[in-house]
């Protein structure tokens, strides 16, 4: 069976899936339109201060900065052929109003990450309730709202990835590993965001981990090297489109835009680390501006605020139910495949400590690499559940959670923009 016919064999699903992709593209685009037209209204006054090149988003919001518009003359060893897609969105861009036009593309991508977790979860299971439900769950968290705003290389990532689950999902149900299709799939995970090439990596040695295939070193290895006739292909590619390529910077992105974000895990000063990284993304978190000088403003999580009661529920319990999902599919591929994704963000986040040396401007945006998986491995838990009653009382636990999530985010949400509105307006009184 081929993977379109995999994915989309079931009408019913089809129509649910569509009907997702329709209502969380309208929830998406009509969230955001409100910090579109602000930027749109008030370019003038906000241009001169912002961070971001003279570009026309404005707001630098949890630390997203709008790469899309000017990274394709700046390729870097982080985000190696992403300028392969932002050029041309962004020559797209001038003829659609700019940041209404990646609002578009970045709501669509959403929508269709919310349509895959949904398809992810609904394969192999009779039951089409479970899915749908965190489907919805995973579609109204923050981090879907503000990513389809912010043209950042972010919601690519997240896009690429999660096509990239359901793949290696289809070829464990197959048991199948082309080479050709998981060399591409390398090839594109690495190069929105190098980084990422090792969770996939993992992915596929714990696909090749099956009795009914022999020679398992020998398929990664051929992998391995078609991934690498690809790179060299698109980096010569890259040079004589652009007249630089990723590997000609390597070493000065490194220094620049690796090591000066890296510090050592303190307890005592990132313990918010675990929210900033994995419960905010979920649940709208206060914010503020943290540095008004101009050329700096930023607007991030609000530090010396206490978190709401129920986001520590509803945080803390994701999170639990997606460990016992873990622990309950130890001794599957499936549960493997996605922790790597979280494991992997682990040693790079807390371990080596990406991030932490600019943890006051939020650590919030790496959650798109892999806060999914915490969604897919809770769900996994409840619907591999025998006992009736614990299930349904977890499922009425997660539709109360998606409700006072989704209200959360909507006023969370509304609340953002009238901070950054009152924090522009005192900046510009002070200014006279």
């Amino acid at each position: 069976m081929r993977f379109f016919s995999y994915l989309f064999h079931d009408r019913k699903d089809n129509v649910r899936a569509f009907l997702l992709f329709a209502c969380f593209f309208v929830f998406y685009l009509s969230m955001n339109v409100p910090f579109l037209t602000y930027m749109n209204q008030n370019i003038t006054v906000l241009a001169p201060i912002s961070p971001f090149y003279g570009v026309p988003f404005t707001l630098n919001l949890f630390n997203f900065d709008p790469t899309l518009y000017y990274s394709s003359n700046n390729p870097t060893v982080i985000h190696p052929f992403i300028n392969l897609i932002s050029f041309p969105l962004a020559y797209l861009s001038e003829f659609f109003k700019e940041n209404f036009f990646f609002a578009v593309v970045q709501s669509i991508m959403n929508a269709l990450g919310v349509v895959m977790v949904y398809y992810y979860l609904r394969k192999g299971w009779n039951s089409f309730y479970t899915p749908l439900l965190f489907a919805v769950f995973f579609g109204t968290a923050s981090y879907q709202i503000f990513t389809a705003m912010i043209p950042d290389s972010y919601p690519y990532a997240q896009f690429v990835i999660l096509l990239s689950v359901l793949y290696t999902q289809y070829s464990r149900a197959e048991k199948k590993l082309a080479v050709w299709p998981n060399a591409s799939f390398a090839l594109v995970n690495f190069g929105v965001t190098s980084t990422n090439i090792i969770p996939f990596m993992s992915v596929l040695a714990v696909n090749l981990f099956h009795k009914e295939k022999n020679g398992v070193f020998m398929k990664l290895v051929r992998i391995a090297l078609v991934f690498l006739l690809l790179i060299i292909s698109f980096t010569i590619l890259q040079h004589v489109m652009f007249g630089q390529s990723w590997f000609s910077t390597w070493y000065k992105s490194i220094h620049t835009g690796g090591f000066i974000y890296t510090a050592p895990f303190s307890f005592c000063k990132h313990w918010k680390a675990l929210y900033m990284l994995v419960i905010s993304p979920v649940l709208t978190p206060d914010i503020t501006l943290i540095d008004p000088k101009p050329g700096m403003v930023a607007f991030a999580t609000n530090l010396t605020l206490p978190y709401p009661w129920y986001v520590h529920v509803i945080g803390l319990t994701l999170i639990t139910l997606a460990i016992l999902g873990f622990i309950k599919g130890i001794r599957t591929q499936e549960a493997w495949s996605l922790a790597a994704y979280i494991g992997f963000a682990f040693v790079l986040h807390i371990v080596i400590g990406f991030g932490l040396a600019t943890f006051t401007y939020d650590l919030y945006l790496y959650a798109g690499h892999y806060f999914f998986a915490f969604f897919l491995l809770a769900a996994r838990f409840i619907m591999h559940l025998r006992h009736v009653k614990v299930k349904k009382a977890l499922l009425g636990l997660i539709l109360l959670f998606v409700i006072v999530t989704l209200g959360n985010n909507v006023v969370k949400h509304d609340e953002a923009l009238h901070v950054i509105e009152r924090s522009y307006a005192q900046m510009n009184r002070a200014s006279e």
